[in-house]
């Protein structure tokens, strides 16, 4: 911030200061005496003739002055078009009667061909420097245009070899500003990429973080749930089973010798019993494998996502949740919540976004969530790995990736899932 403001405040006042200064002092030492010969024609009115030629100068390189650091300083866009008119008019108006083309005159020029090369940005400001030029070009050579001398008569045009040689200097000097605004203007601008890929490393690592302690949490919290309700499934099934058995063969050892008919109904039951046991614990082993990842055991972990994000990083974060559910299994979760965490990255690593709004609604047959920021958006849409990544997740579940750069600006992502299968998709 320190070196834009440098580069496209004070250089710029100082620069014009100096010139216009130079300025000042050379057309004083020459022409404000009394016995100075000034460029017009002298009749018996000399004194009033050369207050007049002092007060026209003097006046016009005041309000040059004055619209060139008004359009340094202004910020609005009508008020800086007058003070560039402005500062045009009245540099034409203090030279146009001068005969120091190469010194008074030049200044002049200079001060405002270096405005414009370093207010406008590149290739603008070299483009609009050479028309500056060229004008003002028009106005030394045809200097009728400004009307008649004090006496009544025209002044003269100089040579076109002084005209050419003045050009070719501002020219050159156009060129000199246009470069070096073009290149601190690269360098202002890699500056700002490497402070804001800083920025946003640190603020995606600790994003990261924070959601890798949430899933350990919601992970031991799951982990907890699971075996009391595991334990207490095994103990009622598998300890039913297994007691009946132990309480089936103390009665059969109890009555010493056991007859063959009464045998094959102690061993039948045990049979029993075990199988029962035997299913009733698969059942259970079933359950276990059908468990998903707690991260993903709804979509309103997107809501979680959201508020570290916000909390990280700074950037707003709307959802408008519409008609959703908030579960559709866990392989349409997980999908769902890594295409907002990528989208999120995207957000603020590429697109420089200060607001997210998230949308989601479901249809008969399908849903759709969609994705939008406010950040730079991008000239054409480029699938790096982030991209081709979110249609790999897709397809597992059918879903399509539809990539957009809204009219208003900004970057928007839609994602539209299938209703119909959903059942397969979730291992169901």
């Amino acid at each position: 911030m320190k070196i834009s403001r440098l580069f496209h405040k004070t250089i710029p006042v100082f620069i014009i200061t100096v010139l216009l200064l130079n300025a000042v002092i050379l057309f004083t030492l020459k022409y404000n005496t009394h016995d100075a010969e000034i460029p017009i024609l002298v009749n018996e009115n000399e004194t009033i003739n050369r207050l007049i030629f002092l007060r026209n100068f003097y006046i016009s390189l005041i309000i040059y002055g004055l619209a060139l650091f008004g359009y340094i300083f202004f910020s609005g866009t009508s008020l800086r078009c007058v003070c560039l008119t402005a500062g045009f008019a009245s540099a034409i108006l203090g030279t146009y009667i001068l005969e120091d083309l190469f010194t008074i005159n030049f200044f002049i020029y200079l001060a405002y061909i270096i405005v414009v090369s370093l207010m406008f940005p590149p290739p603008k400001n070299f483009i609009l420097s050479i028309g500056c030029i060229l004008l003002f070009s028009v106005f030394i050579n045809h200097p009728h245009f400004m009307g008649l001398s004090l006496g009544g008569s025209e002044f003269a045009s100089p040579a076109f070899s002084e005209t050419y040689t003045l050009m070719f200097f501002l020219c050159l000097s156009a060129l000199l500003m246009a470069s070096l605004r073009f290149f601190m203007d690269k360098y202002l601008h890699d500056k700002e990429t490497i402070k804001h890929l800083n920025f946003v490393s640190t603020k995606l690592l600790l994003f990261n973080h924070r959601l890798q302690m949430l899933t350990k949490q919601r992970g031991e919290e799951a982990v907890k749930q699971d075996r009391l309700r595991f334990t207490r499934d095994l103990h009622d099934s598998c300890g039913y089973a297994f007691s009946n058995i132990i309480l089936v063969a103390d009665a059969a050892v109890s009555r010493g010798t056991i007859e063959a008919a009464n045998s094959q109904e102690i061993f039948h039951q045990i049979r029993n019993l075990a199988s029962r046991g035997l299913n009733d614990t698969r059942e259970t082993l079933h359950l276990i494998r059908k468990i998903q990842e707690p991260y993903h055991q709804s979509i309103e972990t997107i809501y979680q996502l959201k508020e570290i994000f916000e909390e990280v990083t700074g950037i707003t974060v709307n959802i408008e949740w519409g008609n959703m559910k908030f579960d559709y299994g866990p392989a349409i979760n997980k999908v769902l919540t890594r295409i907002i965490q990528e989208a999120f990255t995207n957000s603020i690593r590429h697109g420089k976004a200060s607001r997210i709004f998230i949308q989601f609604w479901e249809f008969p047959r399908q849903f759709t969530m969609t994705v939008t920021d406010n950040g730079i958006g991008a000239s054409n849409v480029v699938k790096g790995i982030g991209l081709a990544g979110m249609e790999e997740r897709l397809e597992s579940v059918g879903g399509t990736l539809e990539v957009s750069l809204p009219p208003e600006g900004g970057f928007r992502l839609k994602i539209t899932i299938p209703l119909v299968n959903t059942a397969n998709a979730n291992g169901l």
